[in-house]
């Protein structure tokens, strides 16, 4: 009877172990932080590129898929919007309710026309908001994105994060996605931000 309960004992313990293994396998993303809990988000008010305020009640009710940058960037910032166009049908198909929003870390330069311009270049559907700093850096900070200004006159350049992040339709917090940095360039795996995005909403 000891020898049976305690085969048994086995058997449950790896039950329990591969299907806490599988659950692993699912979330087992490279460069990838899932935020659990969700971290809820504080309210917040930005002018978007319709000339209306981007606020915590905009994002709800969407996943949102959330980049820093500004429209002056040499490098960085032009390339992950193409590459956002580019996997935005997917992203679209993975969740229907999905958005892009662009957040300009340069409200100096950064106008409301000169974001509108700037963003539909890339795609017609995706969002740029921007604001004043005292009012962008809580909400940046929030997300984990930060940002500083570096040089002196017009040319200055703006120091970022090149992540992205997601937010749920609650308004939380619920992934930041990373660039590989094995491979040169430094680049975000978009296929795999799908599956994320599927992950996220299931």
């Amino acid at each position: 009877m000891k020898q049976f309960s305690f085969s048994r004992l086995i058997f449950i313990t790896c039950l329990v172990f591969l299907s806490s293994c599988g659950d692993k396998a699912q979330n087992n993303f490279d460069n990838v932080q899932i935020f659990e809990p969700a971290r809820i988000l504080s309210p917040f008010e930005l002018t978007n590129n319709q000339h209306t305020n981007l606020t915590l009640d905009s994002l709800k009710n969407h996943w949102s898929i959330i980049f820093l940058g500004y429209t002056y960037c040499p490098d960085i910032c032009p390339t992950t919007l193409a590459d956002l166009a580019r996997v935005y049908p997917d992203l679209k198909q993975a969740n229907q309710d999905l958005q892009v929003v662009f957040i300009s870390a340069d409200p100096q330069r950064d106008n409301i026309k000169q974001l509108d311009q700037y963003i539909r270049f890339f795609h017609p559907e995706f969002i740029a908001a921007t604001a004043q700093h005292p009012k962008l850096l809580p909400f940046t900070r929030e997300l984990g994105l930060i940002y500083s200004l570096a040089g002196e006159g017009d040319n200055y350049l703006v120091n970022h994060s090149a992540s992205l992040v997601i937010v749920d339709p609650e308004g939380r917090l619920r992934a930041r996605v990373k660039p590989d940095m094995k491979v040169q360039p430094a680049k975000i795996d978009y296929q795999q931000l799908v599956s994320v995005v599927q992950f996220l909403s299931k």
